[in-house]
């Protein structure tokens, strides 16, 4: 499999009667991608073309290898109708994941199956730079090890918090160098072509795609983890902004304190509605005199994670449901905004604490917003919490490579 027939599908150079069939071709990938599998007939009936160009369309993928037969199915009166669907080894997309203190890979066969993965990999952090280098030997060897023949994985999609310039690749955090952005030093060392996106967003397309339900096209996924992020689907599209800055939900200037901000300012909901304002909520309480069985992993660690909160709250520690019932309800406030703004069909929470599950962290933010939103708005707006958890960034991973490449988005 060449990366050419995706430079070709991406549109580049075409015109006419070829662009026209290239956009064919990829409306049919997008559909198979989400149906697993369709007839000739359906196809057409979906894409709203003839039964014909359906099938001279197919038979091209087919040819290319990217899609293939799945067997057979009855059609109208005994007749019977040839199964075609995505060739799961025809190529691969290499999903990179970089979290707090450590990495995620995988790679993503053409159906969206999971071929191979590493996942919680520890990597040491004392400078960026020794930092990327060391997560660069880890994909590297990733690769090298690998099963999958080097010529068919297509591209790498990577994710990292923080703001990043998705059009050159930019990332202008941590790991912001004024020698080379992190895309060029990936493309070098790989070979592949890199995408990077804000992890927030790369959770939300793992959600939006395999998630508990098929979405609709409005749908806002939260990241509630030690920060809070957002990434935001506009009519089945995720939504980038001017600058590929859109979602910073958690920055916006809600709350009347006097809490700095990782971004310096004051105020922002992050510092009331986040999982690192959940853990200086509990460890005040606790130096005040508030007892929970966290003051024992405090004393042992020296730090408290969330999944100790998780942890305590599924216990019982009255200290943890406090602290996890306060981050809810100031949440809800901000998602009040939030859907006041885009009138979201479903709002998703995901991230570390959507672990929580349904039955604390539902009801009080739900609360929440009926407080603070416009009942006409809020009336048609789902709030969920994800059942992909923390798998949901790494599937995103993938998934931006593939519709980049394909240039589905």
């Amino acid at each position: 499999m060449n990366y050419s027939v995706f430079g070709h599908l991406s549109g580049a150079e075409l015109s006419g009667v070829a662009f026209k069939e290239h956009l064919h071709k990829k409306k049919i990938i997008a559909q198979l991608s989400m149906q697993k599998e369709s007839t000739i007939s359906e196809l057409a009936d979906l894409l709203n073309i003839s039964v014909p160009k359906a099938n001279d369309v197919t038979m091209s993928l087919v040819d290319e290898g990217l899609v293939k037969e799945a067997g057979h199915k009855t059609e109208g009166v005994g007749r019977k109708a040839t199964i075609y669907t995505l060739n799961q080894h025809s190529c691969y997309f290499l999903g990179v994941e970089i979290k707090k203190y450590s990495l995620n890979l995988a790679l993503m066969g053409f159906d969206k199956s999971i071929a191979e993965s590493r996942l919680n990999i520890p990597f040491p952090f004392s400078t960026p730079h020794d930092s990327l280098d060391a997560i660069v030997k880890t994909i590297t060897d990733f690769l090298e090890h690998s099963l999958i023949p080097k010529e068919k994985i297509v591209g790498m999609g990577l994710s990292v918090a923080g703001r990043i310039n998705v059009k050159n690749g930019e990332i202008l955090t941590i790991y912001h160098f004024e020698d080379a952005p992190v895309k060029k030093i990936l493309e070098d060392a790989t070979g592949l072509p890199v995408y990077i996106d804000n992890d927030s967003r790369t959770i939300a397309y793992g959600e939006y795609y395999f998630g508990r339900k098929k979405y609709p096209e409005n749908v806002i996924v939260i990241n509630l983890d030690y920060g809070l992020g957002t990434g935001i689907f506009v009519e089945g599209k995720p939504l980038y902004g001017a600058s590929g800055y859109a979602g910073e939900l958690g920055h916006i200037p809600l709350f009347n304190n006097e809490k700095i901000c990782l971004c310096g300012k004051k105020g922002c909901m992050q510092t009331e509605a986040s999982g690192m304002a959940l853990i200086e909520l509990i460890t005040g309480k606790m130096q005040e005199g508030s007892n929970s069985r966290l003051k024992h992993i405090l004393q042992k660690k020296g730090f408290i994670e969330l999944e100790d909160v998780v942890e305590a709250v599924h216990l019982g520690d009255n200290l943890a449901i406090e602290g996890v019932t306060r981050i809810g309800t100031n949440l809800g406030k901000g998602l009040a905004v939030a859907i006041n703004l885009f009138n979201p069909n479903v709002i998703v929470i995901g991230g570390k604490l959507s672990a929580l599950g349904d039955s604390l962290l539902l009801p009080v933010i739900q609360s929440s917003i009926f407080q603070y939103s416009l009942s006409l708005v809020n009336t048609d707006t789902e709030i969920i919490v994800s059942r992909i958890n923390e798998k949901a960034g790494l599937l995103g991973c993938c998934l931006l490579v593939r519709d980049k490449t394909l240039g589905l988005v």
